[in-house]
């Protein structure tokens, strides 16, 4: 059993750097990730390589098709708009339910309190709160099977958010304070105005990456 569990430790520790190397974007959308490279990389056995790449094509970060080695997933125009249009169901009926008892989750204000104070930093540095402020949402409904849902779409939502921060689509003040106004409806019991800022807010962001992947893909085209 013990040997069982450290087995696990290793796969769970290479899933985690992939997964840190995939968000830095020090692993491109595109770069081809084979089990023995992997295994080569980290030192561990091509099953251990194998495993943590299994989850990482199953949580979205990775795409394989058959007899081709796994690559960082490389997003299209209409992936985003099915990521954003699938969360947007979800958050928005959150906030809804959360305005509906003026219930402002602290672990949202405290997330988008650390987006401000990182206004003059590196975009890509507001993605882990940004995570978080919108998790927190979900996260207050204390409903284990929406979050569990939630959960499942976790790595392609940061993985959308790093797309759009790495190419700065989004400015950092700009987000803070459209979150700051989103919890002001939230805590004044306005569940329409509350949904509608949401969904317009994850509708820019939507927007603006799926115009931005497919300049990048007519790029690849003419290449």
């Amino acid at each position: 059993m013990a040997a069982r569990l450290g087995v696990v430790s290793v796969v769970q520790a290479v899933i985690a750097s992939l997964r840190t190397r995939i968000f830095s974007g020090e692993l491109a959308p595109g770069t081809p990730l084979g089990e023995v490279d992997v295994a080569a990389h980290y030192e561990v056995a091509r099953p251990t390589a194998k495993a943590a790449l299994e989850n990482l094509v199953a949580s979205g970060l990775l795409t394989r098709n058959a007899h081709q080695s796994a690559r960082v997933t490389r997003l299209s125009s209409a992936d985003a708009r099915d990521i954003y249009r699938t969360r947007a169901i979800i958050e928005a009926e959150a906030v809804r339910l959360l305005a509906s008892t003026s219930r402002v989750p602290e672990a949202a204000r405290e997330a988008n309190a650390e987006i401000t104070a990182l206004s003059e930093a590196s975009p890509i540095q507001i993605v882990d709160p940004d995570v978080r402020f919108h998790s927190a949402l979900v996260q207050a409904l204390g409903s284990s099977r929406t979050s569990a849902i939630y959960g499942q779409l976790s790595d392609e939502i940061r993985l959308c958010m790093t797309q759009v921060q790495d190419a700065t689509l989004l400015n950092t003040c700009d987000i803070a304070d459209e979150h700051a106004r989103l919890l002001e409806k939230i805590a004044a019991g306005d569940q329409q105005g509350a949904a509608e800022l949401l969904a317009r807010h994850l509708e820019n962001a939507s927007d603006r990456l799926s115009a931005h992947l497919d300049s990048l893909a007519a790029g690849f085209q003419q290449a």
